[in-house]
């Protein structure tokens, strides 16, 4: 109980105590205890609900003019992100046509619970790597999924999201706050190092030479590209050249956004577009090329993939599948966190 005991002073504002203040604190319950910190209240339960669906926010503003331009970031990042994914599926050591289904699938439903209007969600390079690592280790347990690998690579994207969703849904994510900048930048260093040498006797062409096992340590790549160097074909030269061309014109634009800086908007459309034009040109030339040597072609090219979404469908997860997968998930995690951190810092 409180007692209080106050004199105001006639014409003034000053309180003076007649006698000591007590204050006697109530016992403390545990149902008090989380009922106050445990149980959500209503007005915290709905900022949680609106906080895994941030489009709740802004969705009855949507306009022509955000329509306009988010059209033109979609074509924009589509032309680059179609050829990409195609990439990343063949360094997880898929067909490429899963790399056309995740490069729009992710994106379909991630913008329901996105939180950047700049990230487009799909494969990432590293873990499309580790990716073809795992398939390698669990196809010899496996050998039913010899001839179709995407199973394996399907079970386990389900399973890496539900982790990571939980991590997300629990506010758990707090612990990547404690992850070292020299750490990150160490990872994107030997990743980029280590995708670059594995990727370069492809751009060579002297990737199919008996012998040469691209996925090997990066140094064992580096030190046999040279001794296979003998096996390079007309690849290097399809590949240099789009290679040289991808940077001159990005170091053109950059120029001529400083020269003309009145036009450097659309300098850094042209710059922006490049990979698309590049794919395109070389598309044509690869037609005009192979066109009538599709069995033979002249240079490397993908050949066919099938149409429609004929691989798509319910992933299938089971304990054969996860017992083979086991000892690389905790590997994965990390991989997928600090590679979408890095990401997001670059």
């Amino acid at each position: 109980m409180v007692a209080e005991l106050f004199k105001r002073n006639r014409g003034t504002r000053d309180v003076e105590p007649l006698g000591p203040v007590y204050y006697i604190e109530p016992v403390a319950s545990t149902s008090e205890w989380l009922k106050e910190h445990v149980v959500p209240t209503r007005s915290g339960t709905v900022s949680y609900v609106k906080s895994l669906f941030p489009f709740l926010t802004w969705i009855y503003r949507y306009n022509w003019v955000w329509f306009v331009g988010d059209l033109i970031a979609g074509v924009t990042v589509g032309i680059v992100v179609i050829p990409q994914g195609m990439a990343y599926a063949k360094l997880a050591s898929l067909p490429p046509e899963f790399g056309l289904y995740s490069s729009f699938v992710g994106v379909a439903i991630y913008w329901l619970s996105a939180t950047s209007h700049v990230i487009s969600a799909g494969p990432v390079a590293v873990f499309s790597s580790l990716l073809s690592v795992i398939l390698e280790h669990a196809l010899p347990q496996l050998p039913e999924y010899a001839d179709t690998p995407w199973i394996i690579a399907g079970c386990l994207s389900v399973v890496l999201g539900c982790i990571v969703m939980a991590i997300g849904l629990f506010r758990i994510g707090f612990i990547v706050d404690f992850i070292p900048l020299p750490a990150i930048a160490a990872f994107m260093t030997g990743s980029a190092l280590n995708i670059a040498m594995g990727q370069i006797p492809t751009l060579m062409g002297n990737n199919t030479a008996d012998g040469y096992n691209t996925r090997a340590a990066t140094y064992l790549v580096f030190g046999n590209f040279f001794k296979y160097i003998k096996h390079c074909d007309l690849n290097a030269a399809i590949g240099l050249t789009a290679l040289f061309m991808l940077y001159a014109v990005r170091w053109g634009c950059g120029y001529a956004s400083r020269r003309w800086p009145q036009h450097e908007k659309t300098f850094f459309f042209i710059n922006t577009l490049r990979s698309g034009f590049v794919i395109l040109l070389y598309t044509l030339i690869s037609f005009l090329v192979n066109r009538n040597h599709h069995d033979d072609p002249k240079f490397s090219i993908l050949k066919t993939i099938p149409r429609g979404f004929q691989h798509m469908g319910v992933p299938v997860v089971n304990s054969r599948i996860l017992s083979a997968v086991a000892a690389k998930l905790p590997s994965a995690i990390i991989v997928l966190v600090i590679e979408h951190i890095s990401i997001a810092k670059s």
